[in-house]
């Protein structure tokens, strides 16, 4: 057997392990509920950026952790990447698993705004913070809170705006105490890891957003989707086997 065809061998014997090895670009997930166990205690405005002279107001509670109940992971915990669609509490939905790369602000994933590395880093990392914090904080107004804060940062993040809460003290909590800790989170969020963070989309078979795109994080989910670096690995491995074989019948 000649060396080239050794090579040839042994990088489509690594394209066959890394296939095996690489999950699926996309799952659907069945979700048979969905929750909102705590949001924000004040109403929020989201304003400028991409927004532009539109802004949007979110009245409390509708900001923050949604919980979807599946049939293949159970529950996951998951963030709005967008507040222009809408997901209704209660409901059942199909969606997709997939990797974050617009604000799903257009009517498809396509016509949507391009994100930036650092805004898709950031809010990966905002998500799967949101996400183990929750998960050791009791109901109450701390819950409300942090889970109002996290969804905030993660649309100030999106939109590149300024997310404002407005309204009387709650259970002796400011408004201005809210703000400040979106800040706080967003200023927080480059240090953090991104973890085991995905997309996830409801469409339409045309390509439509129907339902509000969603950011989850949990060990499992993310499983499901591969890493943008195991899709550079692969292509790095088919373009070596491509050149190899155009200079070997060169």
């Amino acid at each position: 057997m000649s060396f080239i065809n050794k090579i040839n061998l042994a990088i489509t014997g690594s394209l066959l392990l890394f296939a095996l090895a690489t999950p699926a670009s996309a799952a659907n997930l069945t979700v048979t509920n969905v929750t909102l166990p705590s949001g924000t205690p004040f109403n929020l405005t989201i304003s400028g950026g991409t927004l532009g002279s539109t802004p949007r107001t979110v009245t409390t509670p509708y900001a923050g952790q949604i919980v979807l109940q599946t049939n293949e992971l159970g529950a996951i915990g998951t963030w709005c990447v967008d507040d222009l669609h809408t997901i209704y509490l209660n409901s059942h939905y199909t969606y997709t698993t997939g990797l974050l790369n617009t604000d799903s602000m257009g009517s498809t994933i396509a016509s949507s705004h391009a994100l930036g590395s650092q805004q898709i880093h950031d809010v990966m990392a905002l998500a799967t913070y949101g996400n183990q914090l929750l998960a050791t904080t009791a109901s109450g107004i701390n819950r409300n809170m942090l889970s109002g804060e996290i969804q905030a940062a993660i649309w100030s993040v999106i939109y590149g705006a300024t997310v404002t809460a407005s309204g009387a003290d709650v259970s002796g909590v400011s408004a201005l105490t809210f703000n400040n800790g979106v800040q706080a989170l967003k200023n927080l969020a480059p240090s953090l890891p991104t973890g085991p963070a995905v997309a996830l989309f409801n469409l339409a078979a045309d390509g439509t957003i129907l339902a509000q795109s969603l950011i989850g994080s949990s060990t499992q989910l993310a499983q499901l989707v591969p890493t943008p670096n195991a899709l550079a690995l692969m292509s790095v491995v088919l373009i070596a086997g491509a050149t190899l074989r155009k200079r070997h019948h060169g």
